[in-house]
């Protein structure tokens, strides 16, 4: 995986030549100090827990030791199945399952009320009302954002055509329980589908809101003043130069995702 996935930047961005440079000149890396990279290409801000997340890879480059496992994240997810949720805290995906229960319900015409205690009834006539009657472009539609809840890549390809309604494929490629605004944008998301026309305004994965930005923001002068203690020594100790480049690629992560644009790393 490209170490910059997570962020949308060309090649020729001064910043990230810089960054790339600093790490050609520490050679081969420790397997610790590659996985602490990897949190790093994980993060992403529009996570409902992106707070957690950044203090977690700053203490994992600190420490130089991981203090996540990244095989582990988001084992919960309903990607994994409809009983994933059993052992998630959250209560992320046990809400998530349900609109799963709901829409299927809707799209089959099976009623799923036969899941002892945990299928939302009230929210099933909810998603019957907002989706509204059947039609091949809905059903479709509707089948895709099944897809993209549970990760399902295979049927997602297929049901992609890009046509008269690829503002609305657009959104629901967008579209995961993780994300900060959720159930509120699934809500928006499927109205829209009932109404077959894409959401104003729509909050989905890669987005941020002004309590984000403004976190982020001081995040980012947190760590831009760690960076610059721990390069100042990076004649003398290569741990901290190590430190600096990890820093300085959290840094251009968290900068690029809140869309600022003035320079933050002096190297």
């Amino acid at each position: 995986m490209n170490a910059w996935s997570n962020i949308s930047i060309p090649p020729q961005d001064p910043e990230l030549i810089k960054i790339n440079n600093l790490e050609a000149t520490l050679g081969k890396l420790p397997d610790n100090v590659y996985k602490i990279r990897g949190l790093i290409t994980g993060q992403e801000v529009c996570h409902f827990k992106y707070q957690q997340h950044i203090k977690k890879i700053k203490d994992s480059i600190l420490n130089l030791v991981p203090g996540l496992n990244s095989d582990k994240i988001g084992i919960n997810h309903i990607r994994h199945g409809e009983n994933a949720w059993k052992k998630d805290t959250s209560g992320k995906s046990l809400l998530g399952q349900q609109y799963i229960w709901a829409i299927r319900e809707w799209l089959n015409g099976v009623p799923q009320k036969e899941i002892p205690g945990k299928y939302d009834e009230r929210l099933g006539q909810k998603i019957e009302q907002w989706l509204g009657d059947k039609n091949t472009d809905k059903i479709r539609l509707v089948q895709l954002l099944l897809s993209r809840l549970t990760w399902d890549w295979k049927p997602y390809e297929e049901l992609l055509h890009g046509d008269k309604y690829g503002d609305l494929e657009s959104q629901i490629c967008r579209m995961d329980i993780c994300h900060y605004a959720f159930p509120a944008n699934l809500d928006r998301l499927l109205q829209g589908i009932g109404e077959m026309r894409p959401m104003e305004n729509f909050e989905g994965c890669g987005s941020f809101d002004n309590t984000i930005q403004r976190f982020v923001e001081k995040e980012l002068l947190t760590l831009n003043n760690l960076f610059k203690s721990l390069y100042k020594d990076k004649e003398s100790d290569q741990k901290k130069l190590l430190k600096a480049w990890l820093i300085a690629c959290l840094i251009k992560t968290l900068k690029e995702q809140v869309e600022l644009s003035e320079p933050l790393i002096d190297l």
